[in-house]
């Protein structure tokens, strides 16, 4: 019946619940692959809300001596004698191979036990024959002319490039960056050489995040879990859900968590600073990313608390700020910095009227630019932000009055507004977002306890290192106060450590304890404190506790007016893409107002812009029957 056969066996794993089905004279496009119908649920300490569908598992190859193939968009055999798990990783298999050799498959028989397919070219001779193993689980090819006949190519597209197919290629791309669909729809046609319709790109890439995580209503009906599950890991920890009922549904609101071990580590080992900074997420129901953060001995980023809310105003920030102060209270000589998000500073002077609430100079600078131009003020502006003297500041803020009258006056009054950048965590639906923030945190606990053990001395590193460093000061006086820990330069006391004048007077009295000049918070016993406490981790979701209550759905989505915003409006100081003449090569002005030369290429030809542009100009003049000659 087959010309050249060759006797292929291809072990496939199937369950019992694959549906019957017989399907004949279709096109391998016209149903796609299914991903989750046939899945086995498999939940991992730190894996545990990744699907197992994903390119981790594409290791799992064997090999061709009887062994089972798993499924790998990086190594296909699909030869006589290739086996595979099931029918599934089959069906997958065979379309990843078929895009990879540019051709289409024409579907004569399937069913749970077997399958076959010939090209969808009928005067070729390529045909495929797989069934079922005596296992009734291993899939196996049992016949294959692996020769075509035919023409193959991608040009016009492949009937086998289905979404479920993009799903399957992209998760990797999705895993390290959010790639847009017109991107993935490049990267698909330089890598496979096939030309996929935006549409289906953009579904296969939504696709490929469910298959990753889960659909995203499913995140919100296992919140109760999820916090059940939070405290009785985490004994003490602070977890807070909010929602509103709507129709006899409780609908999500807000989501708070504060670690036990946060709180306590930086009440016990951190500086009295915190910093407050959101958000937008991304994801399909949008809200806002909350967290306070506070500062080891190391100038490294303590976390205390993360929440999830529906957008930034005054009501749901003093909520926040409530539940920040029930977890730390309010610390001696407490500071809180944060970017002015809307709404704050109300909240801030009903939860903490007595602590100084400070703005990131950052932000400021780039809204401070908008309005006031010049060198010379920007300058001074930062000038007056890193002195610690008093006297300096006032001073380098006069000079700058005196050029504009108006820049004091903006500085006492302006309220800004800014768009914040995060990682692609906020990408993700709310439950998976909230489970991978408590488990870097757990990781950098650990990490930081497992380094502290190597650490010798009392002192903290960047401590010791940078008293070694500005030791041997050789410049101005300045008036030196070791029992009070100050000097007239102000840097002792405002970063806690000495100053180069303080740390030339202890070198030239040969004090060898420096750790006694130098905040607690920079010894190493204090540093320790700060990570001495647990983070316990947490089970699979098949292990958390089910609980009888109502569950908790998903907001209402109130799409905004017009086409909604996905990128964040850039600031004006920020980079911005330059038009490049495509005559000249030069940046400023277009093609039609260039009065440079053409660019050439080293060996004096055209270059390729040049070139194109003038065969284009050539081809509409032909087209519109113009002749080149007068």
């Amino acid at each position: 019946m087959y010309g050249n056969e060759k006797q292929v066996t291809i072990y496939v794993t199937t369950e019992n619940n694959l549906s019957s089905s017989n399907h004949t004279n279709h096109l391998c496009a016209n149903r796609d692959e299914p991903h989750d119908e046939y899945d086995v649920d498999i939940f991992l300490s730190e894996e545990s809300y990744h699907s197992h569908l994903n390119s981790d598992n594409e290791d799992n190859l064997m090999n061709d001596d009887g062994e089972v193939h798993s499924f790998s968009k990086n190594s296909i055999s699909m030869k006589v004698g290739s086996k595979f798990e099931n029918v599934v990783d089959f069906r997958r298999a065979l379309n990843h191979f078929a895009v990879i050799n540019e051709f289409n498959y024409y579907i004569q028989k399937s069913d749970p036990t077997r399958f076959i397919a010939r090209c969808e070219n009928l005067e070729c001779e390529w045909r495929i024959h797989a069934s079922i193993t005596q296992d009734e689980v291993t899939f196996e090819v049992n016949k294959m002319v692996e020769v075509h006949s035919c023409t193959q190519s991608n040009k016009g597209g492949n009937k086998c490039a289905t979404q479920g197919w993009i799903a399957n290629v992209v998760t990797d791309k999705l895993k390290s960056d959010d790639v847009s669909p017109y991107k993935l729809r490049n990267w698909i046609m330089n890598t496979y050489n096939v030309d996929v319709p935006y549409l289906k790109v953009f579904r296969g890439k939504e696709q490929a995040y469910t298959d990753m995580y889960g659909k995203w209503e499913d995140s919100f009906m296992k919140m109760d879990e999820f916090r059940e599950e939070l405290l009785r890991r985490n004994e003490g920890s602070i977890v807070k859900i909010d929602f509103d009922i709507v129709g006899g549904k409780k609908l999500f609101k807000r989501f708070f968590i504060c670690l036990v071990a946060c709180p306590r580590g930086f009440v016990v080992g951190c500086r009295p600073y915190i910093g407050l900074d959101a958000c937008h997420l991304k994801g399909k129901f949008n809200g806002v990313l909350a967290a306070s953060t506070g500062i080891d001995g190391t100038n490294s980023i303590f976390p205390i608390a993360y929440y999830v809310l529906e957008s930034e105003n005054t009501q749901l920030w003093t909520w926040f700020l409530d539940s920040l102060k029930k977890a730390i209270g309010t610390p001696n000589g407490l500071i809180i910095s944060s970017d002015m998000q809307k709404g704050l500073e109300v909240a801030m002077m009903n939860v903490y009227p007595n602590v100084e609430h400070r703005e990131c100079i950052r932000h400021l600078y780039r809204n401070f630019k908008k309005h006031f131009c010049g060198d010379f003020i920007n300058k001074k502006l930062w000038a007056a932000t890193k002195t610690y003297r008093p006297t300096k500041h006032d001073r380098l803020l006069k000079e700058t009055s005196d050029k504009n009258e108006d820049f004091i006056a903006y500085l006492n009054t302006n309220k800004k507004k800014y768009g914040v950048e995060a990682s692609l965590l906020r990408y993700k639906p709310v439950l998976d977002l909230l489970a991978a923030i408590r488990e870097k945190i757990m990781k950098q606990f650990d990490k930081k306890r497992n380094l502290v053990n190597i650490w010798n001395g009392t002192l903290v590193p960047i401590a010791k290192n940078h008293l070694n460093d500005i030791a041997k000061y050789k410049g101005t006086r300045w008036e030196v106060n070791l029992d009070e820990r100050k000097c007239s330069c102000r840097v002792w006391q405002v970063q806690g450590r000495p100053c180069v004048h303080a740390a030339d007077f202890i070198a030239f009295i040969r004090d060898a304890n420096w750790d006694k000049y130098v905040d607690p918070y920079f010894n190493i016993e204090n540093f320790k404190a700060a990570y001495a406490f647990q983070i316990a981790p947490m089970s699979g979701q098949d292990q958390w506790a089910q609980k009888n209550e109502e569950k908790i759905y998903p907001p209402l989505i109130k799409r905004p007016p017009g086409r909604p915003r996905k990128n964040r409006i850039k600031s004006s100081d920020e980079s911005k893409r330059r038009h490049k003449c495509p005559r000249c090569g030069e940046c400023g002005h277009r093609e039609k107002t260039c009065k440079n030369p053409a660019s050439q290429n080293s060996d004096g030809s055209e270059t390729s812009t040049s070139k194109r542009r003038r065969e284009k100009n050539t081809k509409s003049q032909s087209d519109l029957g113009v002749s080149g000659s007068t």
